[in-house]
């Protein structure tokens, strides 16, 4: 094989290993459009929940989310965090997806922030694990369970009201409900810029990478992200200014209009039924079958 060839041939395996810095963050930017455009396909599926009205979903989830901070027992909790993963079943949502983002976020959060309640140092109690102050006690492993479930549990209801609900449907819901319009035309306007901006920084970084003959350093990476940086914060302040002010002179009121037509039908009351009558059962059995 003739040198040169051969010293690109076995450069290039490697390169292709160790991608550089605008390359990986131009995939990830890609792979968050694609899972924004993935959320829409998945609302627009014959399921239970994407069947119903967003007003009333959203009020049966509100309860469902309101009732998990009220449930003390596990067993409630647990039954509570299934019913999530049911509904995204019913929904025509995989499950592992869905418990892999409820859990990748959430989850975790939610176990750093019962870690602690976990020590004989916050909750004292029969010692599980000795480890001086930092001993794990079964009351300490109730707390932390009981936290992560419902941090657990509330999240996967929210992340259901996201994946099966469009987000026009769902702003159009909001100003059905009286939410102010100043709150809902700053979400509509938030979601459109952010996707404008992620598809900006994508391009900027496919850019940089397809003029790169070589890999740059850390500290010139560092120097170009920085750089960037401010160059997106600079035109998201621009693009702002340059929306509201178009949207100024085509006759904005503050008003966000709509073309979604909201209609409630027996099914929708069925379910918001179903939903309260849920909510008592789940409250009325962790209170008379597991008192506190």
């Amino acid at each position: 094989m003739i040198p040169a060839l051969a010293h690109i041939s076995d450069s290039a395996p490697r390169r292709r290993a160790s991608r550089s810095l605008a390359r990986r963050t131009a995939d990830a930017l890609a792979s968050a459009v694609a899972e924004v455009l993935a959320n829409d396909e998945v609302a627009s599926r014959p399921g239970l929940m994407q069947r119903l009205d967003p007003r009333v979903k959203l009020i049966s989830i509100l309860g469902f989310a309101v009732t998990v901070s009220f449930v003390h027992s596990l067993p409630v909790l647990l039954a509570m965090a299934v019913l999530t993963v049911a509904l995204a079943v019913a929904s025509r949502i995989a499950a592992g997806p869905f418990l892999r983002k409820v859990w990748a976020a959430a989850g975790f959060f939610g176990v750093l922030l019962a870690a602690p309640a976990v020590t004989a140092w916050i909750t004292p109690g029969t010692v599980l694990v000795p480890f001086g102050p930092a001993s794990i006690t079964y009351p300490g492993l109730l707390v932390a369970a009981r936290l992560v479930l419902r941090v657990a549990g509330g999240a996967g209801f929210g992340l259901l009201v996201m994946l099966t609900t469009r987000w026009t449907d769902l702003l159009a819901a909001l100003t059905a409900m009286r939410v102010p319009d100043l709150v809902v035309a700053t979400l509509a306007m938030t979601q459109q810029q952010i996707m404008s901006l992620l598809r900006t920084v994508e391009n900027m970084h496919l850019a940089r990478e397809s003029r790169m003959l070589s890999t740059a350093s850390a500290g010139q990476d560092r120097g170009w992200v920085v750089e960037r940086m401010a160059f997106v914060a600079r035109k998201s302040f621009k693009t702002a200014d340059d929306v509201y002010d178009a949207m100024l002179a085509r006759g904005f009121s503050g008003a966000v209009p709509t073309l979604s037509r909201l209609a409630t039908g027996p099914r929708d009351w069925t379910w918001l039924l179903v939903s309260v009558a849920s909510c008592a059962a789940m409250l009325a059995i962790d209170r008379m079958v597991f008192p506190a």
